[in-house]
């Protein structure tokens, strides 16, 4: 919807920002290597993760928390469906 920015990256982390102020609102850790893709839920009350690890990883928004973690993947072609 606009109000949100996710990125990822080498240091193991997503992080979620304002991108109308530049501000972070919360940083998401659980990934063994860099995270490669993410994208959110579209009542933006979860977001999916996958990394350099393999694992798939669900979180819940609001908490941080990492809400499941699948293992083993080798590559995801589309995290959530509309």
């Amino acid at each position: 919807d606009g109000n949100y920015c996710l990125t990822c990256g080498s240091d193991k982390t997503l992080k979620l920002w304002n991108p109308h102020r530049g501000t972070l609102l919360k940083t998401y850790s659980g990934h063994g290597y860099e995270v490669l893709d993410a994208a959110g839920s579209c009542d933006n009350s979860q977001i999916c993760s996958c990394g350099s690890d393999k694992t798939v990883v669900l979180w819940d928004v609001a908490t941080g928390q990492l809400v499941r973690k699948f293992r083993g993947h080798g590559g995801v072609r589309k995290l959530f469906s509309k």
